[in-house]
């Protein structure tokens, strides 16, 4: 009888993995604690960033086209920026040379700090970043989520969740405002509960501080990727952002501006992404 017990038991929880999560909210949360851990590994890695912006004109046609690649390393324990390519082009030597003296200075100065101000710095620029992310973690609450079922991301299974406003919440934060008119899909690791894809769009023209600061337009969209580049970590590998706004009801902004990382390196390891350009 005992293995009769057992066997039913094994029975009932195979069953219940194979209906999927039971608590959508609950895996979108996990994902969302799990992306700020990523964010604060990230700070002791190096990496290439490729960024494009393209402008368009009120009518949809290109305007302006830029890109630009840096790398970002680490110099005598300290993060440093260099500027590898513009347009598609490397560095003139002589703008090469002004930011090479920058870097140097820079460093310098870093070094005549005292342990505890460096501490100090580092504290703001983590206190500058929550505050500029706290709008995010309306995320999980400000949206309903409906399991729409399992797709592979990069050769690992993925659970697909469709999000939609929640009706009723009101948002903490004023940027998180925009969460009210979003709709889209997000991607989660089966395995190990990371945000592998997110795909969104705001379906409904969202003003800012009651449009006098601005407003972000019907038709924005955005895209994140985000792979496992060693075990237990995983980093944003693309973000694709396409809006349309109003700043101060005087300018207009029709921009899309995609960003690639690759080459991820661990402070004093080796790369654990793709290849630099």
């Amino acid at each position: 009888m005992k293995i009769i017990g057992l066997m039913a038991a094994s029975l009932l929880v195979l069953a219940g993995r194979a209906e999927g999560p039971q608590d959508p909210r609950a895996m979108v949360r996990q994902s969302l604690a799990r992306l700020e851990e990523s964010n604060k590994k990230l700070a002791d890695y190096g990496f290439v960033r490729r960024v494009e912006r393209r402008q368009f004109t009120s009518g949809g046609a290109l305007k302006s086209a830029q890109s630009w690649v840096v790398r970002r390393e680490f110099q005598d324990g300290f993060q440093v920026h260099r500027l590898l390519e513009r347009d598609g082009r490397p560095v003139p030597e002589e703008e090469r040379r002004r930011s090479e003296e920058a870097i140097a200075k820079r460093l310098a100065e870093l070094k005549a700090m005292t342990p505890e101000q460096r501490q100090k710095m580092r504290e703001e620029r983590q206190r500058k970043a929550g505050d500029q992310d706290a709008w995010l973690k309306e995320f999980p609450e400000a949206l309903d989520y409906r399991l729409a079922g399992e797709e592979t991301i990069d050769g690992r299974p993925a659970w697909v969740l469709e999000c939609s406003p929640r009706s009723g919440y009101r948002p903490k934060n004023m940027r998180a405002r925009v969460f009210q008119k979003v709709r889209g899909r997000i991607w989660i690791d089966k395995e190990e509960s990371e945000l592998a894809r997110v795909e969104a769009e705001v379906f409904e023209t969202v003003p800012v501080g009651w449009g006098l600061l601005g407003r972000i337009d019907k038709g924005t969209r955005f895209f994140l990727e985000r792979k496992k580049v060693a075990p237990g970590t995983w980093f944003t590998e693309s973000e694709i952002v396409k809006f349309a706004a109003r700043v101060m009801l005087v300018k207009s902004l029709n921009h899309e501006i995609s960003t690639r990382f690759s080459d991820f390196r661990q402070r004093g390891g080796t790369a654990t992404g793709g290849a630099a350009p």
